[in-house]
């Protein structure tokens, strides 16, 4: 699907069976609202699903979900009553294109009608990043082979449902309260059955015709607006001139009770009607423009160029798109899905990929977002320490999936990609998350060095996370060791395990981390300070005994350098990976049944590895080798969210051969469906490690900490590049400077574009194990690697 265009994701040709994989792929968005790429006409399979960042209800399904609503993009043409559609009138050519240079989609088709002869059709659509409440959408419609009588619907559908086939589950979330055409406009509302919020969609069709014959572009229409079956049809009819282009303008606003004053969700008619109103004064091209210039912003802070590999700069690249439209700029009431604003899979439920996999490109990209994503949690912060007191420990444990309110919400059992109904015990044992949660609000407060929001909100989530863990581990009077019994690590294959090294490091940390900011940061802001401990009633002693805990809960780096993933494993069945697909990618072994998986070593997903990858500071590379060799052999793979993080250790370990083959399974994942489940959604936390193999691994990019100096954080720069890549673009910022990086086989370039400090600023970096201060706006320093 790599066009020749380094912007462009092509589909040539219509194929029914590929059509769900391509409306993930073709999905768009601007963090507010999601839609899928499907065609206008909705071919039989389509699966319309729209949903607004943060909309949940549950209804009669087992938890809430996120609302599958209605869907605003239905346009369909018939031509002397012969539908002009894909799956109903013979096609000459096809061609879809995803833009992801400005974020649109734009579509263009050929037809031959039994009746009226040569049709040709094109659209063009997108989610406005410019206003995020407005959807535009125009299509082109010629009649080449003679005059014909046109019937044009345009439909806002509101019968959608959230069906779950492997189910067999069907879930109605919404109703419809409220339907008018008034001027022109359609509205309808819909209103959520458990929080009663209100959707509303305000709609209308602009039509003209450019004939070159006549010159004319008025076209005496007949306008009928109905509503049936769950649909807002805009009906038009007319006749339509051989050879003469029509054009129609199809904008939707969509707001929700929650984008309007409390206490004024009657007037949400009046805003969604106003917006659209608006929009339409304004002008269909003002508003394409606008939404194309922000996606020039966007492109300026986020793009990456790999010269001398081209398909892989296209592939990363859409990667970067499903990132950027998956991120909200407006609100911190939501966070990020696995599928993003894709799919319902996963319930639209918020894990710990977020924190791990997605935040890290906005924390270095778009540091205003990944705030938001990180006050999503800490405006959930009395939930988690609710959930804490129900399982009868201190501070706060957030779920392992979360949702609207920050209750806990996975369900009891899920159906996995292949169709099987496994019980879920997440909830009760894979406690790491509220360790992953505070580690990333620590690494944004070390990347942005924003100390409002770490006096504010991050120092409470991290003091209140090391209470929970001080809580969690159990003293052993025989060894004199902290443990932390029956867990889940990220290998899930394992479900009940005793002291999982990445699960106590974690732990470890989060209590050091929160004497460090009792004992250091916070004695600087004795204000501060004060206010807080008063406020969650933090005690001197408290912070006595987290150093005691962390200083003595088990974990133990061999002789040999090995980590052992969890008490008792390196005595489990040892079965390695012994055959590779086609893409190098590991098979699971035959001898093995999938659900007998925890009696061996294999491993779902990196463990110790991602262990080895977010501390990367404190393990030198002699032990990062020797792991990542052993449990590369144990190694399944089989979540998306593994392969980047083992490029990541590769590269540092000096197999840069190695690293690229895992990159390039993650880059090419959901555009060649690596995982075999596109259909369902993108892979987010599969984006975000892309994103983290290119910058943290073949950079080599990383935060280091300097012992007593006043600014503590430095930028590390130690790049192992592919041998086909000449040279490796990006941008990042740090602290408060945007940065621009040129790495190539003959040095690293640093160039300040801005700075926070003002003129004159200089920013310490070191490249290759060397200090050098880059000073002055507009300099570009080269360093021989």
């Amino acid at each position: 699907m790599l066009a020749d265009d380094e912007w462009r994701i092509v589909e040539r040709g219509f194929d029914p069976g590929r059509q769900a994989g391509c409306e993930s792929i073709f999905s768009l968005g601007n963090g507010y609202l999601g839609s899928r790429g499907v065609l206008e006409e909705l071919p039989a399979g389509s699966s319309q699903e729209t949903y607004l960042a943060g909309i949940f209800d549950k209804s009669t399904a087992e938890t809430v979900e996120i609302v599958n609503l209605p869907d605003p993009v239905g346009f369909l043409i018939y031509a002397d009553g012969e539908p002009v559609a894909l799956d109903q009138m013979e096609v000459t050519g096809h061609e879809r294109v995803l833009d992801m240079r400005h974020g649109s989609l734009i579509r263009r088709t050929s037809y031959r009608s039994k009746k009226s002869g040569l049709h040709e059709y094109r659209s063009l659509r997108a989610f406005s990043a410019a206003d995020e409440h407005i959807m535009l959408m125009r299509v082109y419609f010629v009649a080449l082979g003679s005059d014909v009588d046109i019937l044009v619907k345009s439909s806002i559908d509101a019968s959608t449902l959230n069906i779950r086939k492997e189910m067999g589950t069907e879930v109605a979330h919404y109703s419809v309260v409220e339907v008018d055409q008034t001027d022109g406009v359609g509205y309808l509302a819909v209103k959520l059955n458990d929080s009663g919020r209100t959707v509303a969609y305000a709609t209308d069709l602009f039509v003209q015709k450019d004939d070159a014959d006549t010159g004319d572009v008025d076209v005496d229409v007949l306008r009928k607006s109905e509503f049936a079956d769950g649909k807002l049809t805009e009906n038009i009819r007319f006749k339509a001139r051989k050879g003469a282009v029509y054009t129609f303008e199809k904008i939707i606003s969509i707001y929700t009770s929650r984008d309007v004053p409390p206490g004024d969700s009657h007037n949400i008619h009046d805003v969604a009607v106003g917006a659209l109103k608006k929009s339409r004064k304004t002008g269909f091209d003002r508003m394409l423009a606008a939404h194309t210039s922000v996606w020039d912003e966007l492109w300026q802070e986020a793009d990456i160029m790999i010269d001398g590999d081209p398909d892989a700069t296209k592939a990363l690249r859409f990667n970067l798109y499903h990132l950027m439209i998956a991120g909200s700029r407006s609100n911190d009431q939501v966070s990020i899905a696995p599928k993003a604003l894709t799919s319902s899979w996963y319930n639209g439920h918020f894990f710990w990929d977020t924190e791990l996999f997605v935040l890290p490109f906005f924390t270095f990209t778009y540091p205003d977002i990944a705030r938001n994503l990180l006050m999503y949690r800490y405006h959930r912060l009395d939930e988690a320490r609710k959930n804490a007191r129900d399982q009868n420990l201190p501070g706060a444990l957030f779920p392992w999936e979360s949702a609207e309110t920050g209750e806990e919400v996975t369900p009891k059992a899920w159906v996995n990609p292949e169709g099987t109904i496994i019980d879920v015990h997440t909830m009760e044992r894979e406690h790491h998350i509220t360790g992953d949660v505070a580690y990333a609000v620590y690494q944004y407060y070390r990347a942005t060095a924003d100390t409002g929001f770490l006096l504010d909100y991050g120092a409470e989530i991290i003091l209140e996370t090391a209470r929970f863990w001080a809580g969690r581990a159990m003293y052993n009077h025989t060894s004199g060791e902290y443990e932390i019994k029956d867990v889940i690590g990220p290998n899930e294959y394992q479900e009940c395990v005793d002291n999982n090294a990445y699960t106590n490091y974690l732990a470890r940390w989060n209590l050091r981390c929160g004497v460090l900011l009792y004992t250091e940061i916070l004695n600087s802001y004795p204000d501060e300070q004060k206010n807080l401990c008063e406020k969650i009633g933090l005690k001197p002693s408290e912070i006595d005994a987290w150093r005691k805990i962390a200083d003595r809960i088990k974990f133990k780096v061999f002789d040999d350098g090995m980590i052992e993933e969890f008490s008792g494993y390196f005595a489990k069945l040892d079965v390695t990976i012994e055959e590779w697909n086609d893409r190098g990618m590991p098979i699971f072994p035959d001898a093995v049944p999938l659900e007998h998986a925890y009696e061996t070593q294999l491993v779902k997903q990196a463990d110790v590895v991602l262990l080895l990858h977010l501390f990367s500071e404190d393990f030198p590379s002699d032990v990062k080798k020797i792991n990542l060799d052993y449990y590369d052999r144990r190694t399944t793979h089989e979540s998306s969210l593994s392969p980047s993080i083992y490029s990541i250790l590769c590269t540092e370990a000096g197999e840069v051969d190695r690293a690229y083959k895992y990159l390039k399974y993650s880059l090419y994942g959901d555009l060649s469906d690596n995982y075999g489940n596109v259909k369902h959604g993108i892979h987010a936390a599969s984006l975000g490690g892309v994103w983290q193999a290119v910058v943290f691994g073949f950079a080599g990019v990383r935060m280091k900490s300097r012992v007593g100096e006043e600014n503590g954080e430095l930028l590390s720069v130690n790049p192992r590049l592919p041998k086909n890549w000449e040279r490796l673009r990006f941008n990042l910022c740090w602290h408060r400077f945007k940065l621009k990086f040129e790495i190539s086989a003959g040095g690293v370039g640093v160039f300040i574009r801005s700075s926070g400090s003002g003129a004159g600023s200089t920013l310490p970096i070191e490249v290759g194990g060397r200090l050098y201060e880059v000073s002055g706006n507009g300099r570009v320093i080269m360093y021989d690697n």
